[in-house]
């Protein structure tokens, strides 16, 4: 029964880094209350930034002037108008924002970090490091509905303004929760016998912790940039592969791993007559 019960955690804890690392949204037929209020006190570019990559949106665009005017004589003669030349150009840009239907993520982060939380209040019976770990998890739980649930009470410019703050803690929480989970299972395998695992376990997690950033990132901007978004969903399957490769140098000390946690509940047991 123990066993089954340390297997299951692992299984669920594998099961949550993948899902909060993947996002493929699909577009459902129910749409938001309220369409979205545009505000001209910024630009709409970050508006839609914002608004697309956190509930989907589409755009209009328009044409802005930036026509500039540049000397064409070097030999002006001072006090008098000189002579010049007009460079006219036209830069397209977004000019209103829409809701578009609201979407649901086939790789919901929410049931990522439920797996990861429940494998964590699992291992925390015997060691306490899961603990904080199960708590980061929880914390990205309630930041994942608060974010999702905003549209329904704010909009316009506070929506963009306080969905951009959540969704950067939101990316702080993923990112502290695999740290946690990653920086307790390592403690379970001191021996020196794992000592090149325990190395390239920390290297391949610093891979994760800087492409989790950069696929956010990446992302944001393509929202608007077709190529730039086909650019993330690659870096996005190389994080996911970082992940299993992760599990897989793991596993070589899995003996240790699970020795260490019954060892653990032992003690507590004893401690506990």
């Amino acid at each position: 029964m123990k066993n089954t019960k340390f297997n299951l955690a692992v299984i669920l804890l594998i099961l949550g880094f993948v899902l909060i690392a993947l996002d493929w949204d699909v577009k459902t037929g129910f749409a938001y209350p309220e369409e979205y209020a545009n505000s001209k006190d910024v630009i709409g570019e970050f508006q839609y930034y914002n608004i697309a990559s956190n509930y989907g949106a589409t755009c209009t665009y328009k044409f802005i002037d930036t026509s500039t005017k540049e000397n064409s004589n070097a030999n002006d003669v001072p006090g008098e108008h000189p002579s010049s030349s007009a460079v006219y150009q036209q830069t397209k840009v977004i000019d209103k924002v829409f809701f578009d239907n609201i979407h649901i993520d086939i790789f919901n982060d929410l049931p990522g970090f439920l797996f990861i939380a429940v494998a964590c209040l699992i291992l925390g019976t015997g060691i306490r490091r899961f603990r904080l770990a199960a708590l980061s998890a929880i914390c990205g739980m309630v930041l994942f509905i608060l974010l999702k649930a905003l549209p329904f009470a704010v909009n316009g410019l506070l929506l963009c303004n306080i969905s951009m703050v959540i969704g950067i803690a939101y990316l702080g929480i993923n990112t502290l929760t695999i740290y946690l989970c990653v920086n307790a299972l390592l403690h379970m395998c001191p021996d020196v016998c794992c000592r090149d695992e325990r190395k390239w376990c920390r290297i391949v997690w610093f891979m994760i912790f800087v492409l989790q950033i950069l696929v956010t990132f990446i992302l944001w901007l393509g929202s608007d940039f077709s190529m730039l978004f086909h650019v993330g969903i690659f870096f996005e399957g190389v994080l996911v592969a970082f992940i299993i490769i992760f599990w897989l140098i793991l596993k070589r000390v899995f003996y240790y791993i699970e020795n260490t946690y019954f060892d653990a509940l032992k003690k507590k047991s004893k401690n506990l007559r």
